[in-house]
């Protein structure tokens, strides 16, 4: 019985360009930031930006300092990392918000709706105010929680954030629908014994989860 819908963020909900993003910050001089930028978990410092190691501001700074940027400012670096996102669409939002609202399991319990994702402290700030808060919406319109790796000190597909996560809603993971696009996520969460689904581009989230 399904007591909690886990849904990841980015190339589940966001559509996600990582190339646009590796072009614009090797165009600013980050020239190896084809091997730092992943859509599942990122390496060097944007690891330890999306893990809560270090601080948007100290991430900008030793940016700047390992690859002897100092005339490139926040606004830059910020633009070109941002590039990674571009859109949730509208019928995803609908979607979670009918769930929010209205999801109940077979004996009648309200389903918590929850998000799980490696993301990071530029990224998540700036995706809740250009696709979540419109027309009067707040998060809470579309989840219940918001379990997110800065704030968690942890990452897909570690154990860890599976366990807090868990820990947190107090549920068992049999009890857990999760729904993932990397495939390192998916069997880290099966190890643990909740119900997954691997997202594949085209897939119709609607049809899942029904």
């Amino acid at each position: 019985m399904v007591k909690v819908i886990i849904f990841d963020f980015g190339g589940v909900l966001i559509n996600l360009n990582r190339q646009a993003a590796v072009d614009k910050l090797v165009a600013l001089g980050v020239h190896n930031a084809d091997d730092l930028l992943n859509n599942y978990v990122q390496s060097g410092l944007f690891l330890d930006l999306e893990s809560g190691k270090i601080t948007p501001e100290q991430f900008r700074n030793q940016l700047r300092a390992n690859y002897r940027l100092h005339h490139i400012t926040d606004e830059q670096i910020d633009e070109a990392f941002l590039a990674f996102l571009l859109d949730v669409p509208e019928h995803k939002l609908q979607l979670l918000r009918q769930l929010k609202s209205s999801a109940r399991n077979e004996v009648g319990e309200p389903i918590r709706i929850v998000m799980l994702s490696n993301t990071n402290a530029i990224h998540f700030p700036y995706c809740i105010k250009k696709h979540f808060e419109y027309a009067g919406y707040k998060m809470s319109d579309y989840f219940d929680a918001l379990y997110l790796s800065y704030e968690m000190k942890a990452s897909k597909p570690d154990d860890e954030i599976f366990l807090k996560l868990l820990e947190t809603e107090k549920v068992n993971a049999e009890e857990c629908f999760f729904l993932d696009d990397g495939p390192r996520n998916i069997e880290s969460a099966q190890r643990f014994g909740f119900q997954t689904h691997l997202v594949k581009l085209d897939d119709n989230l609607s049809n899942i989860i029904r």
